[in-house]
């Protein structure tokens, strides 16, 4: 064979190695033999972040002790890769009895993971001699699994997995680079002190020819703080303007609203946000948009910034890995007395709902449903918790477990006023809005950032997009729909049905059907 002719050849080569290896995979992975009496367990999750890896291996080793005839296996799967590998081990039925949830959705975690419901009104016999004894599993989370049949069942109500940890989001700062810039190392008290930050820094700069930055950030950070940011200033419009009075603006709502005109980005409220953003990303570097979480992570820890906005996973790579103390503060947004922002803002939000993370679950497939349940549960007791907030740094969801005993401020603050609603339109179906926002965003931001050139800029087009995206929402609404008329009339013919199993179908069947989206959304 010709030299030519072998090169010719190396691709297919190469693509059959793969795929003899991916069969391999898989059928190793459905044939292997648990050790003989022993049930195998398998973890499968993304969390890799400092401690969490330890904190699982910990665990298992403790549940070896009470139940030696279970062996676990984690799997822990990088976060970049895990949607992908989550998505083939589902369909090939080869997923770990214990999954992680992260980007699961409703329809997947129906039809894929175990719902937990008939355990979950009974006590976690792993909280014995705890002051969870006796507590049913459900409320032993800090939010009873609320979140999570939101997330996964809001139609059917039904709970699919149960969260570890619960992430919150924390301005972190260099206490020792804090002091040299500004003679001080007290964080902002305000959202004042917050934006005079940025001539201490360039000041600094010009004085010793370095090249600091206030805030280090990037692109998927940024979204978060624009999260926390923008909602102060549409919390007035939130309780205004919430069509069933729940206090919730739902991302279909807002889109009703800019079409008939009730609201838009001229909007008071909608604008001082887009200002509001303006101001605060003048403190980041310029570009940040484009760059990723290790680029802003990386910035911070070479002292190339005073600070760091980021979430309270990233805090225990901060204490490993900084070569200074790291100190950390809530955000300082502004209160109702700020002159110009203040007019919008009801209060300081709570975070007694924040974001919930680690949400494991039960697939369907598993051929050791009880056992599965059981370590899940054992994961989700108290001490384990406590374990995992100490080795982690993070905050645990496990009702009354104490924070990280380094970083009391990383927890939740309960009270507050109303959320407002974010503008960006992400989390409705179709993410044409949401594109034609991210795309034209940039004109708005940084200390040149103008709100009439993106306004400008989207207006013409955002009509056309919110239309094809509520044709999106209202699809989604008929597939729950035909599948709840399904779901109802088995409950009326499934033998040992709940006797009121029926009526909570009717009743989100009903909520479904007088949805509210108005004729003119489509039109």
């Amino acid at each position: 064979m010709s030299l030519s002719r072998f090169r010719s050849l190396i691709p297919y080569l190469a693509l059959s190695l793969a795929f003899g290896w991916s069969v391999w995979h898989v059928a190793s992975t459905r044939l292997t033999v648990a050790p003989e009496g022993k049930i195998v367990i398998r973890l499968g999750h993304w969390l890799l972040h400092a401690g969490m890896r330890e904190s699982f291996d910990q665990a298992i080793a403790d549940y070896k002790k009470i139940r030696p005839d279970v062996s676990i296996e984690q799997i822990a799967v990088p976060i970049r890769s895990y949607p992908a590998w989550l998505r083939t081990r589902l369909v090939g039925e080869t997923a770990p009895d214990i999954t992680g949830m992260m980007g699961v959705n409703a329809e997947v975690a129906g039809r894929y993971f175990l719902p937990l419901d008939p355990w979950l009104d009974q006590p976690n016999p792993h909280n014995a001699g705890t002051p969870l004894e006796g507590v049913p599993w459900r409320q032993t989370s800090v939010d009873a699994l609320d979140g999570m049949r939101r997330s996964y069942a809001p139609v059917t109500g039904e709970v699919y997995g149960f969260n570890l940890q619960i992430n919150t989001l924390r301005l972190y700062y260099n206490r020792a680079l804090l002091r040299t810039v500004t003679g001080s190392d007290e964080p902002p008290v305000d959202f004042a002190a917050l934006r005079d930050l940025q001539e201490k820094v360039a000041a600094y700069n010009r004085a010793q020819g370095t090249r600091l930055v206030a805030v280090a950030s990037c692109g998927p950070y940024a979204q978060l703080l624009f999260n926390e940011l923008i909602p102060t200033q549409t919390q007035r419009l939130a309780v205004e303007l919430s069509p069933t009075r729940n206090l919730v603006y739902a991302p279909a709502d807002l889109a009703v609203a800019f079409l008939g005109g009730e609201l838009g980005y001229d909007t008071p409220g909608i604008r001082s946000g887009l200002n509001l953003l303006r101001d605060v990303t003048a403190l980041m570097p310029p570009g940040f948009t484009q760059l990723q979480r290790d680029d802003a992570l990386f910035a911070y820890l070479q002292q190339q910034a005073v600070m760091f906005y980021a979430g309270s996973w990233d805090y225990g790579v901060l204490v490993r890995d900084g070569p200074f103390p790291t100190g950390l503060v809530r955000l300082p947004t502004p209160t109702r007395d700020h002159p110009t922002y203040g007019q919008h803002v009801l209060g300081p939000v709570s975070e007694a709902a924040d974001r919930a993370e680690a949400a494991l679950g039960v697939v369907r497939n598993s051929r050791h449903p009880e056992a599965a349940v059981d370590f899940l549960r054992f994961l989700s007791s108290r001490a384990v918790a406590e374990n995992f907030t100490r080795n982690s740094h993070r905050i645990s969801a496990i009702t009354g477990t104490p924070p990280p005993p380094d970083a009391p401020g990383l927890a939740a603050a309960p009270g507050g006023e109303v959320q407002g609603f974010p503008i960006d339109f992400f989390n409705l179906p179709g993410g044409n809005a949401s594109n034609l926002f991210q795309r034209n965003l940039h004109l708005a931001l940084g200390p040149n950032g103008d709100v009439d050139a993106f306004i400008r800029a989207i207006e013409a087009s955002l009509p056309a997009a919110l239309r094809r995206d509520l044709g999106q929402h209202l699809l989604a609404r008929r597939r729950e729909i035909h599948r709840l008329d399904a779901q109802l009339a088995l409950e009326f013919t499934r033998p040992g049905a709940p006797e009121n199993a029926w009526e909570i179908f009717a009743e989100a069947l009903h909520v479904r059907q007088t949805d509210r989206l108005p004729a003119l959304s489509l039109q």
